[in-house]
């Protein structure tokens, strides 16, 4: 029930988002929307920047399941833009309020546990110190999160899927080739 529950709360929140800036979004609002109440709210987060957090991460993890690999990283970056595309006002609701420091951080943080599994999988073989391995995983979780913002902020002209190739481009081989470079 716990699941069910923390996501009734978060499509109230993605409906709130498509009219209300977030900074503006009440808890009385969100539970009103999904009939609970408050005290089921505080049952399972702390205030709304938790629900913005749960929200936001829990979207990027569906976006990212089942592409964790080197050969799927672009599918795994094109759901995610895609996603981004498709809830435009709730992102720019979320992106242009005090709560874009938590988005940001939340899809880093998907994005960072996706691409460590990809920078792993092409590790796999070579002995590469960890410390090598996270800072490979890092530099691309900021890339990737500077395209996105600034996609966002661009207000969405560049259709994703050009985004994607262009940035394929840049990246093709790049891992496997730093991770050589760092290999003992």
């Amino acid at each position: 029930m716990t699941s069910k529950t923390k996501e009734k709360l978060a499509a109230a929140l993605v409906t709130e988002l498509q009219q209300t800036p977030v900074d503006k979004i009440t808890i009385q609002a969100i539970v009103d929307d999904c009939d609970l109440t408050r005290q089921t709210f505080y049952n399972h987060f702390a205030d709304i920047y938790e629900l913005v957090e749960w929200t936001a991460k829990e979207a990027t993890a569906r976006a990212l399941a089942n592409v964790a690999d080197y050969d799927n990283w672009q599918q795994g970056f094109l759901n995610i833009m895609a996603d981004i595309q498709a809830n435009q006002y709730l992102v720019m609701n979320t992106y242009q309020s005090a709560y874009r420091d938590l988005l940001e951080k939340y899809i880093y943080t998907v994005l960072y546990e996706y691409i460590i599994k990809v920078v792993n999988r092409q590790a796999a073989g070579m002995r590469v110190a960890d410390k090598h391995k996270h800072f490979i995983a890092h530099f691309y979780s900021l890339a990737f999160i500077a395209l996105i913002f600034e996609w966002v902020k661009d207000g969405f002209h560049d259709d994703p899927k050009d985004i994607v190739a262009q940035t394929a481009v840049l990246v093709q081989g790049d891992f496997q080739k730093a991770l050589s470079t760092y290999a003992e």
